[in-house]
């Protein structure tokens, strides 16, 4: 089995992103994968970028994609956690770079407003940032067969705008969650891993990064519960 790596960004991965790689390649190959990686920098057209990409990566014949931000980090078993975790499309939860602890996405909930879940912990989501995110081949064949529109190119090698963003129903929508709300529509579920601890790092003015690191695990488990009266409100 294969998995690549896909990194956008405009001038490079930072430290602690390049630190996080480094330490979790070692288990990714002992758990069995053969493993490569393919970078884009400088295109400022995000979904441009995952979709070139995302070609190079099925070019080489991977089984798995996984799409990482050039500033997050993490701690070294959890690639491998993300990868092995049932799924066709499954993300990790990450902080926007400020102060606040707010979480990107958004997860689908019952009758009662409580986050759907599963046996391994993972919760449902209606929208997933596309940081730290694998997709599998099967799932962009999925895709591909469910929004012609999106494939581009020769017919013998089509690509797909797995990411293409714009206007929809008077909203407009980034690449990540025009993303989630075309597979949501009409390919499968979005799972997201909960218990990680992701780090967004934001580029200080002297070089150096300052973390805004999370565990969407343990936010959950702060949040007060939320009664019909609330929801209704």
């Amino acid at each position: 089995m294969k998995v690549v790596f896909c990194v956008p960004s405009l001038e490079g991965p930072t430290t602690p992103f390049i630190e996080s790689v480094g330490a979790s390649i070692g288990p990714v190959i002992g758990a069995g994968w053969d493993e490569g990686t393919v970078e884009e920098r400088g295109c400022p057209y995000i979904s441009s970028a995952r979709a070139t990409m995302l070609r190079k990566a099925l070019d080489a014949r991977a089984d798995v994609v996984v799409f990482l931000d050039y500033d997050l980090s993490w701690e070294p078993g959890d690639l491998l956690k993300l990868i092995e975790t049932d799924g066709d499309v499954v993300s990790g939860a990450y902080r926007f770079k400020q102060d606040e602890e707010r979480y990107m996405g958004r997860l689908c909930e019952d009758d009662a407003g409580k986050p759907i879940g599963r046996d391994d912990g993972c919760v449902k989501a209606e929208w997933i940032p596309a940081g730290f995110l694998k997709v599998t081949a099967t799932a962009v064949d999925r895709f591909m067969h469910a929004y012609p529109e999106l494939c581009f190119g020769p017919r013998y090698n089509l690509s797909v705008d797995l990411f293409n963003h714009g206007a929809h129903n008077g909203q407009w929508w980034g690449e990540d969650y025009s993303f989630s709300r075309r597979w949501n529509e009409k390919c499968g579920d979005i799972w997201v891993i909960p218990d990680i601890n992701l780090a967004h790092n934001a580029r200080q003015k002297d070089g150096s990064f300052k973390p805004y690191p999370g565990n969407f695990h343990n936010y959950l488990l702060r949040q007060p519960a939320r009664t019909k009266e609330a929801q209704d409100a």
